[in-house]
């Protein structure tokens, strides 16, 4: 029999899930043991926790022998039959016997139809805004998002049903979402977030059980009150908060037990990690290559999604429907940058960043400049008006062509005059991000929340300024 002693365990410590097994003494056919519960499943293999140390580890079912194999066995054939109940009941796939902060995201990305919408080097997400036939806990969730971290672990997965924000909402995505509206009334949204809570708690309950009540979140204002089912080193946890969404989260056991409070990261290692993240090339372009994309989806809500990036790029947590709601966004969109950044100061300052605004009456790069060098990203109100997003789709397409760069500037100062002539609209307000600048050509890139293709758009810094409402916005280390 092969050593069990030498089987390598995980990095990480995983707490338990609800039906885990009894202490057992596994010994070798060397006169070795070691004290061992089952805790799970990866593969075709067993994963068992060490009582010494906490550790898992994973185990081939060939080696172990008499009880302990029977044990183990069915223990693993009652999960079996868990994950394809829990399964039925979600309407996917999306259970595994692998407890949850080691499983691979993208497996659970697939599941779930959801597509990839951010990847960098310190995580990924994936997100799908979906139509009226998906369904997942017999009721369909107007956003379904999932988060990883460096190693492609999921960390959280977030399923938003009936909110204030996509409920009824007549707007488009991108450029279009300024167009149309939401046609919602806080009446129906009552009855529909009433409805959503119910089936979603019934569907859970009837293979679970009855939910256990605790408070989770991160900072007084995210905190709220939550039903908590666990199984299986996943903690399944349903949300209604009135007036604003029902929503449903799958986390890690241990950030369950920690009431949603996670781990800070050191001043340091963020200043070192955003400097590092600063791309500089050959034609004079600087910018950050590692900002998270958030795709703001059908509705207003690009503050609360260009807050959650700039959150998650200095290493706090965020997630902008919770911001809507703290930022008292209006039906279908609308929040107030400033009211939101106030009272947001707190959850930024707990770990260890602070925030910062300024006002330009001209938009300049050196501006924005000596933030970009660092390695944060500018948080800028503006008008998203068609001027602007023409000349920023044009001159971003054009550029991936340009060779003579010392014409480049010249045709495009031409183009910016020309519009910075013109009277701009008061309309149209927008938060987007700037994101990195060209000295030599006068150019800004901007990044707006609407998904992938619009990570990064380069405009004319005079093309910027006529259509900036000059508030600048910072969260530094």
């Amino acid at each position: 029999m092969k050593s069990i002693l030498a089987c390598l365990p995980l990095a990480l410590s995983l707490n338990l899930h609800a039906a885990v097994g009894e202490w057992r003494v596994l010994k070798d056919g060397e006169g070795g043991s070691i004290k061992a519960r089952f805790e799970g499943v990866a593969g075709d293999r067993y994963l068992l926790r060490r009582e010494a140390d906490g550790k898992l580890f994973e185990v081939s079912p060939g080696i172990l022998q008499g009880e302990d194999r029977t044990s183990f066995d069915s223990q693993a054939k009652q999960l079996g039959e868990e994950i394809e109940k829990l399964d039925k009941m979600a309407g996917h796939d999306m259970f595994s016997g692998t407890p949850f902060e080691v499983r691979k995201a993208d497996e659970i990305a697939a599941a779930l139809s959801l597509s990839q919408e951010s990847k960098t080097q310190h995580s990924a997400s994936w997100r799908n805004y979906t139509g009226d036939s998906y369904r997942l806990f017999g009721v369909r969730p107007y956003s379904v998002a999932l988060y990883s971290d460096q190693d492609g672990h999921a960390t959280v997965l977030s399923a938003v049903f009936s909110n204030k924000g996509d409920f009824k909402s007549g707007v488009g995505q991108g450029e279009d979402h300024f167009e149309g509206k939401s046609t919602a009334d806080a009446d129906s949204l009552a009855k529909a977030m009433e409805a959503d809570e119910k089936a979603v708690l019934s569907a859970i309950t009837g293979v679970l059980g009855e939910p256990k009540t605790q408070r989770f979140g991160d900072s007084r204002a995210t905190r709220r009150k939550v039903s908590r089912w666990d199984w299986n080193g996943h903690s399944l946890l349903l949300s209604s908060q009135e007036g604003e969404y029902v929503s449903l989260s799958i986390v890690p056991l241990d950030l369950a037990e920690a009431g949603g409070k996670t781990a800070k990261v050191k001043d340091g290692d963020i200043r070192k990690r955003l400097i590092a993240d600063v791309v500089k090339e050959s034609n004079g372009d600087v910018y950050l290559g590692q900002i998270p994309m958030v795709n703001q989806g059908p509705k207003g809500y690009c503050v609360p999604a260009t807050f959650e990036r700039a959150m998650r790029a200095a290493g706090i947590e965020a997630d902008m429907y919770l911001l809507a709601m703290v930022g008292k966004s209006g039906m279908g969109g609308g929040t107030s940058v400033e009211f939101l950044l106030e009272e947001i100061r707190q959850q930024v300052r707990t770990k260890g960043r602070r925030t910062k605004d300024e006002r330009v009456k001209e938009l300049r790069v050196r501006d924005v400049k000596r933030y970009l060098d660092q390695g944060v990203p500018v948080m800028w109100t503006m008008r998203s008006l068609d001027g602007y997003n023409k000349i920023a789709n044009a001159n971003t397409s054009k550029r991936k062509t340009i060779t003579d760069w010392t014409q480049w500037a010249k045709e495009i100062a031409v183009e910016a005059e020309t519009l910075a002539k013109t009277e701009s609209e008061q309309d149209n307000h927008h938060i987007c991000m700037i994101v990195g600048y060209n000295e030599a050509t006068n150019e800004l890139a901007v990044s707006d929340s609407w998904g992938a293709s619009y990570e990064r758009r380069w405009v004319p810094a005079p093309v910027a300024n006529w259509a900036s409402s000059g508030g600048l916005f910072m969260i530094l280390p």
